[in-house]
């Protein structure tokens, strides 16, 4: 299966973790089981150090499209894209924040630190209720 796909109610937090092979329509489908489970707001981590390649500029779009309808206007929780450095995967990570500037903050992750900061600063332990 190309995506993992874990939820934790208590941090708030989504991670889709993915590997080869996966298609635009599998980060589709985590979009929309994100809406479907009324956790929009919730932050989105998708891990894509295991994958060797990124989307294409016309996928890229197709996501932001679908983002952009089932957002509606509503806001939408912080969302981060974990890849690799290499240089081909940045490039395209660079291009897919361009692409969805006007509907989500995406913040492209290079490094195991800049992971674990974005999680400290956008998935932080909620309190137990009582």
């Amino acid at each position: 299966m190309p995506i993992t796909y874990e939820r934790n109610d208590e941090r708030r937090l989504i991670t889709a973790t993915i590997t080869e092979p996966y298609s635009v329509d599998d980060i589709l489908g985590v979009i929309d089981r994100q809406a479907a489970e009324g956790t929009w707001e919730y932050a989105m981590l998708y891990d894509l150090r295991g994958a060797t390649h990124l989307n294409t500029q016309a996928e890229a779009q197709q996501i932001a499209d679908r983002v952009t309808a089932i957002s509606a206007g509503g806001a939408r929780g912080p969302v981060g894209m974990a890849i690799s450095a290499k240089p081909e995967q940045f490039r395209q990570g660079v291009r897919f924040a361009e692409v969805t500037k006007n509907i989500v903050t995406l913040e492209v992750l290079l490094t195991a630190t800049q992971v674990t900061d974005w999680l400290a600063r956008n998935a932080q332990r909620r309190p137990a209720r009582r």
